[in-house]
């Protein structure tokens, strides 16, 4: 696939990944932040087409979703915790280690930001954790599920292909 294709295959991926993240939306107050399913569509891209493509979607995908639910102060954290979840995501064959890898990413990485932002007492909240191991989790397996999908009907090499 020539570059052009490629970038325009990742703009639409971002895009629907961004959509999937606005779509469901669960608000925590006490952390001033929310759950979503974006990280389904980051996971899916990853294991569908390679680490770096997730962390490429993941990352513009998460930084559009903060600015967009008015998170703005969250976005460039989002950017890397996201892109970084995207490319380890798929690092390695072992399924499981690409998920351990990922969550510990999504909750250092969201510990970090929150108490760069809010301090250590809302960084040390468990609610502050807690929901991104269930968003890291969820989001794999609905990752896993629709790349075995995708590659099993054969749109993954139809799209790389054409």
């Amino acid at each position: 696939m020539n570059s052009s294709k490629k970038i325009a295959l990742l703009g639409i991926l971002a895009a629907l990944t961004f959509v999937v993240g606005r779509f469901v939306e669960i608000p925590i107050p006490a952390v001033n932040g929310y759950v979503t399913l974006l990280d389904a569509g980051i996971f899916t891209v990853a294991l569908s087409f390679g680490k770096r493509e997730g962390a490429i979607v993941g990352g513009i995908a998460a930084f559009l979703t903060d600015l967009t639910s008015g998170f703005p102060q969250w976005m460039f954290f989002s950017l890397m915790i996201h892109g970084l979840q995207g490319y380890f995501g798929a690092f390695s064959k072992n399924k499981i280690i690409n998920w351990l890898i990922s969550g510990f990413i999504m909750v250092a990485g969201y510990f970090l930001a929150t108490w760069l932002l809010y301090g250590w007492v809302a960084a040390l909240n468990p609610l502050t954790n807690i929901p991104n191991i269930i968003q890291t989790t969820i989001g794999y397996v609905i990752g896993l599920l629709l790349s075995e999908t995708l590659k099993r009907t054969g749109v993954i090499k139809w799209t790389l292909k054409n």
